[in-house]
């Protein structure tokens, strides 16, 4: 079915919002490492920015590098493509009250900590639908420096009456200009899987109106069930690992079969130490004692077992996985934990691919985000180190760009580019 006007305009609206976050800056990095993508690393080589666009990415000199440009020095550096998270928790609280809060004394700092992550994109994970849509209006004014926000939309389709007030819902957070919708549980009580008709009909419905208007409808499934039972009602953007149960290479097929793509969340069951406090015991993401604080926890600390090895086994079957954090915490820290999580079972050539063109597709801007080539947007970073050495490099960037524009420069400080991560606020 042809996408309605509303949906056309917001594309067209999100597609300008994007390209509009460049600035009139000229750039040349000479003399790094290049990850250009996937499978194709230039050893020494030099990339051109010109109004917020890549133009080109070549081995040794720059071939043209307009008149003016600044450049910055890659010696012994690592190019890389800006990150994507595509759950993250952004604003904390919900309600004017809370987001008014939230926008005067939190957003400036936060924002500025995704951009010191490295994250030049992020997809809100189901904020409060108004605060969302105003501090993405904030970034994009230049009144908030910032990564690029999607915003998502939360729709609660296992709380609604039926599917017609799920579809005037979805209609609703589109209209008032969301980019996608998300934080839908399925089921809303998670275990035992044993979903009612009706808040299957919702999904179902739900799922199918986004379609029509041509937007992304992001499920939590946390189980196997949960996960086989969306994708068979029309699934395709998943969020989190599975933490109940583990995944069969079938039910993974079944996933892959489908096209859907899962979201890492890998570190979700793992503990995090130095984050919340100082005392050496073991936390949930949002500072209640681990595993007895975990979401859904079935007490002993089990998540933190299957959701590694349930994501390698979809990712071993032909599932795309992509970057996300879906935590509130400080961003620095919330990729660290997430890399480290992951890297248990991922190569580092993996981590390329999840957080470059996996996660640009995710949020289906793989022709714009996600590798260092002619004619994307220039979000990149400049590491100190070499991520194909250890995931630890990843992190620090010593240069964040994003649009063309130098957001992050730490360069001469004496910690740049060194493979650390300072843990708290």
């Amino acid at each position: 079915m042809k996408r309605t006007l509303t949906a056309i305009s917001l594309c067209a609206g999100l597609t300008l919002a994007l390209a509009g976050t460049a600035v009139a800056q000229d750039l040349v990095v000479r003399d790094a490492r290049i990850i250009v993508g996937p499978g194709r690393t230039i050893e020494k080589g030099s990339l051109v920015v010109h109004d917020g666009k890549i133009v080109s990415v070549a081995e040794g000199k720059a071939a043209a590098a307009p008149r003016g440009a600044t450049v910055i020095d890659g010696t012994g550096m690592t190019l890389i493509a800006g990150y994507i998270d595509v759950h993250r928790h952004i604003i904390q609280g919900r309600g004017p009250e809370a987001v008014a809060k939230f926008l005067k004394d939190d957003a400036p700092t936060r924002m500025q900590d995704l951009l010191d992550a490295g994250v030049t994109t992020v997809q809100s994970g189901g904020d409060d639908n108004a605060g969302i849509l105003e501090l993405k209006k904030m970034v994009e004014s230049g009144q908030i420096k910032g990564p690029r926000i999607l915003a998502s939309g939360r729709v609660p389709t296992a709380t609604l009456k039926d599917e017609a007030e799920v579809r005037a819902a979805v209609d609703k957070v589109i209209a008032d200009g969301a980019d996608s919708v998300a934080e839908v549980h399925y089921p809303a009580k998670v275990w035992p899987y044993n979903p009612t008709v009706q808040e299957t009909k919702n999904l179902e419905a739900g799922i199918d109106e986004a379609r029509k208007l041509g937007v992304d409808f992001q499920i939590h499934a946390v189980s196997d069930q949960s996960l086989t039972g969306a994708v068979h009602i029309g699934a395709k953007k998943l969020i989190h690992s599975i933490n109940i149960n583990f995944v069969s290479a079938g039910q993974a097929k079944e996933v892959a079969r489908a096209g859907a793509m899962v979201a890492s969340i890998t570190g979700f069951g793992s503990p995090n130490f130095d984050v919340f406090s100082k005392d050496n015991k073991p936390k949930f993401r949002d500072g209640k004692p681990w595993p007895e604080g975990i979401v859904d926890s079935q007490g002993v600390g089990q998540e933190a077992g299957y959701m590694p090895v349930n994501l390698r086994t979809l990712y071993d079957n032909g599932v795309k996985v992509a970057y996300a954090t879906d935590t509130t915490f400080y961003a620095p820290a919330a990729l660290a934990h997430e890399l480290k999580s992951m890297a248990l079972v991922f190569s580092n050539p993996d981590l390329v691919q999840i957080l470059g063109p996996n996660s640009a597709e995710f949020i289906n801007k793989g022709d714009q985000l996600g590798t260092l080539e002619a004619g994307k947007l220039a979000d990149f970073l400049v590491l100190g180190g070499n991520p194909y050495d250890g995931f630890w490099y990843f992190l620090n960037p010593v240069v964040v760009v994003k649009g063309g524009d130098i957001v992050v420069d730490k360069r001469g400080q004496p910690d740049a580019g060194k493979p650390i991560v300072r843990y708290g606020y």
